[in-house]
């Protein structure tokens, strides 16, 4: 059980000792480490479920042990952990080629991994915080890792953000053993009806949503986006953090507390979910650049993650879990991307991008395999995730849910059309010449596909997009049914599962045709019919006005709506940004002082008498 930990661990001690002169030497060990990670995951599905406890010592209210639990949460976690990894390491093989990366890259890269596992398999939650800061440490240094002064802004930002959270979760950690006389999370059955147990629940649940990135505590993620490597950003903000924040989230409400049903608490949890999915979206919907729409996105996706946990059923449980997996595979494909076409084109501006289809065709079949998957068009993965969300809101039978359906509803189309934007503006839209000095012209006149060591793993990730869509039973039965009890076809609580889950079969029958039929209308319409000439005035030709048509103005009608534009507006300022607010807070004080320290005697002067008039009250009245 412990090889989970000690392989990466291990595997990145030796990356340290190799110098950077040796050539793809980081590269081989990190990917070797990596793979023999995803193959001994992938091993342990033939494993029955087991605890560790390793003793430490005892004090008076709680026993100090290292208790470790492998089972089928756990088994699911630690595969995909795995596989991100992997990819990773294989896309940062050809992302780095010819540049300069640091020493300690790989090994961060995979002592991250060591210590997600270490969160996995925890069974203490004195271990698992200790995985947990693990995790944040060295995502602050990855995302610092090109030294300039912006990424050590965002870095700066991340970890406050989620230092601030982390204490909060500790907080709660301290509070168990004094309290319930235990840190072992499977024995842990706290009902949630006093206000103690309330408090544990939301300082939890703050650091679970802070860490996937849901709002108000998810700007880290695009000040991240915007200077971190976007290898960097596909592992931590898309991947790994999505999946161990919705883990812990799971966590608390299947194993740890006991939430009555349809309670305040629940109905909290779905609140920040759909806030999360339309703020979320609404702001991506008018980014001009890839990497922060494609953060924002990221974020408007937990959304639908914490909203399915949030139902309490085991439908919209299952599909907030399933949809966890479905975004860190195709979010992490997307960053991928937008990664090729950075350095390829040498920006992510939208508006000065086009026509790259033509020259990276596979980037481009990819991205709109994810781009489709993540706004639930079928068959792909992210349709069947968010339709399991749904049907549990539909399972909820109240009218609240139905506001929440709707919501949801409403954010997967704006999520379509923001990404049509993309799509059009990056590949499809009119091919920007940069031998014009129009809009920058930054693109190379030669643009061409990438490597193959980024094409892989974009690649295996499209695929994943599809196998899980239209092979929605297999992970649903093989990783996320184990976890919650659920039996696909076995009628539970008076709900028949087999009506909630998308048969694909007819639908991807359908699609097919419809594209094959789309098809063959294209190259019809390739054969010269008729003839077309210039128009004719007054014996000169007329000749028409050629403009780009700039992806970025696609919705620009949302900014001139009033109060939704003003909300946009101030949005992309801050208005959101908690780490603003913390910043304003801090400085409160400070010029408080400066105001009160004006540098003359008399004032203070005036202070002192004031300060020995208190003293005295004091003392008399006490």
């Amino acid at each position: 059980m412990l090889n989970f930990i000690l392989i990466p661990f291990f595997a990145g001690l030796i990356c340290l000792v190799i110098p950077r002169k040796l050539k793809y030497g980081q590269e081989i060990v990190s990917l070797a480490g990596s793979a023999a990670y995803l193959l001994y995951s992938i091993q342990s599905f033939s494993w029955p479920d087991k605890f560790l406890q390793i003793p430490w010592f005892k004090i008076s209210f709680v026993d100090f042990s290292l208790d470790f639990r492998f089972y089928s949460f756990s088994r699911f976690i630690l595969l995909f952990l795995g596989l991100f990894t992997l990819v990773t390491a294989l896309y940062s093989t050809g992302f780095f080629r010819n540049k300069k990366v640091s020493q300690l890259y790989f090994p961060f890269i995979l002592w991250t991994l060591s210590g997600a596992s270490l969160i996995a398999l925890a069974d203490n939650f004195f271990i698992f915080l200790i995985g947990w800061e693990i995790v944040t440490l060295l995502l602050f240094f990855l995302i610092a890792m090109s030294r300039s002064k912006p990424a050590a802004m965002a870095a700066g930002k991340a970890f406050a953000i989620l230092g601030f959270t982390d204490v909060a979760l500790l907080f709660a950690v301290l509070a168990l053993p004094v309290t319930y006389g235990s840190w072992k999370i499977s024995t842990l059955q706290i009902s949630v009806s006093d206000p103690l147990s309330v408090s544990l629940f939301i300082l939890m649940f703050i650091a679970a949503i802070a860490k996937a990135g849901a709002i108000p505590l998810h700007s880290w993620i695009p000040t991240a986006a915007e200077s971190a490597p976007l290898p960097v950003i596909a592992f931590l903000p898309a991947a790994l953090d999505k999946l161990l924040g919705i883990y812990l989230l799971a966590r608390i409400t299947l194993d740890v507390f006991v939430l009555p049903p349809n309670s305040s608490i629940s109905l909290i949890i779905m609140i920040v979910g759909a806030l999360t999915i339309i703020v979320g979206v609404l702001i991506a919907v008018v980014q001009h650049d890839l990497k922060r729409l494609l953060s924002y996105h990221a974020i408007s996706q937990v959304g639908y993650m914490v909203l399915g946990i949030g139902t309490g059923n085991p439908i919209g449980v299952a599909g907030g879990i399933f949809h966890m997996l479905n975004h860190a595979i195709y979010k992490s494909c997307l960053f991928f991307n937008a990664g090729s076409v950075e350095l390829r084109a040498k920006t992510t501006d939208i508006n000065k991008l086009g026509g790259l289809a033509k020259f990276m065709p596979v980037t481009f079949i990819t991205c709109l395999i994810a781009a489709l998957s993540i706004s639930g068009v079928p068959p792909f993965n992210g349709f069947v995730s968010k339709w399991m969300v749904y049907q549990g809101l539909v399972e909820g039978k109240s009218s609240i849910h139905m506001i929440f359906l709707i919501t949801a509803m409403f954010g997967s189309a704006l999520t379509l059309a923001s990404f049509l934007k993309l799509l059009f503006g990056t590949f499809l839209g009119q091919k920007f010449k940069a031998d014009t000095d129009d809009h920058g012209g930054l693109i190379p006149k030669s643009i061409k596909e990438v490597n193959w060591t980024m094409l892989v793993p974009v690649l295996i990730l499209a695929f994943l997009c599809i196998l899980f869509g239209i092979f929605a039973q297999f992970p649903i039965n093989k990783f996320i049914s184990p976890v919650i009890d659920l039996n696909i076809g076995r009628p539970l609580q008076g709900i028949n599962l087999e009506t909630a889950f998308w048969n694909p079969t007819l639908a991807t029958f359908l699609l097919l045709l419809g594209l094959f039929i789309g098809a063959m209308i294209y190259l019809i319409s390739k054969f010269k019919v008729r003839e077309v000439e210039s128009l004719f005035i007054g014996g000169e030709k007329f000749q028409e006005k050629s403009e780009r048509v700039l992806a970025g103005n696609f919705y620009e009608f949302l900014g001139k709506i009033k109060f939704l534009g003003v909300f946009l507006s101030e949005s992309n300022k801050g208005i959101l940004d908690v780490y603003n607010l913390s910043s304003g807070l801090g400085q409160l004080p400070v010029n408080v002082l400066k105001k009160l320290h004006d540098g003359i005697l008399s004032t203070y002067l005036a202070w002192c008498i004031i300060g020995l008039g208190i003293i005295c009250f004091i003392l008399i009245v006490f």
